[in-house]
């Protein structure tokens, strides 16, 4: 075989892989939007814990596929994907708590550096993307899961530090779907109020989550400003 004719095999794979790698973002946000969409109409069938955990799988693939630009960083998603896959899945097969106390550890430690780790890229790079854009929404959707996996961990450790309307929750237990709701009101300020942290480490984790929802939201704006070359001299010219 020639070297032409290698150079036109390989010219299409590199094709594709530059494709891919522009859309790094595209695929993690496309997994968070279906775990928040899709999740909540079969959590109280049969199947709701497995949709959970195909879901949150599908997240954890996605996710380590994100942060693949760098090898130390991909290293880190995969020492903290891994456990987090395998936990969950065991946790499925077993009904050990433990199990599914560990599992959310490593998902929470997975959630927040991921959304790190992009939100770096987000803020650093030079150009702004549709995928820098579906990035930026990631990271916020990823703060949303890493709030409500921290609630969903205070709970199974200290029973009772929240508190619900008893038409909501008559029998004052929590699945991690009104986790998932709660910690989303919160990031976005709205505070409706019918779910409540009642504990001071609960209430801490709430408190520090509103406030890092304004915070982002404010850094990023200023981000967007700076790459679009806008500033008040820019006015007064």
């Amino acid at each position: 075989m020639t070297r032409e004719g290698e150079g036109d095999r390989v010219r299409p794979l590199a094709r594709l892989l530059a494709h891919a790698r522009a859309r790094q973002f595209h695929y993690l946000l496309a997994s968070l939007i279906l775990l928040l969409v899709i999740y909540p109409y079969v959590v109280a069938g049969p199947t709701g814990p497995v949709a959970l955990t195909v879901l949150s799988s599908i997240i954890l693939i996605t996710g380590v596929y994100a942060v693949s630009y760098r090898r130390r960083q991909v290293v880190i998603a995969v020492l903290l994907a891994v456990p987090a896959f395998l936990l969950g899945w065991l946790y499925l097969a077993t009904g050990v708590p433990a199990l599914d106390s560990a599992g959310s550890v490593f998902t929470l430690l997975f959630y927040a550096s991921t959304a790190l780790i992009v939100l770096s890229r987000v803020l650093t790079t030079q150009k702004i993307t549709t995928d820098t854009i579906y990035g930026a929404v990631s990271v916020y959707l990823l703060m949303g899961l890493t709030w409500a996996t921290a609630y969903d961990l205070v709970e199974s450790i200290h029973p009772g530090s929240f508190t619900a309307d008893p038409g909501h929750n008559p029998d004052g237990t929590f699945a991690f779907p009104e986790f998932i709701y709660f910690s989303f009101v919160t990031l976005a300020t709205l505070g409706y109020g019918d779910i409540t942290p009642i504990t001071n480490q609960a209430r801490s984790l709430a408190l520090l989550e509103a406030a890092s929802g304004t915070i982002y939201i404010a850094v990023l704006i200023a981000r967007l400003v700076s790459a679009l070359g806008w500033s008040p001299e820019t006015d007064r010219e």
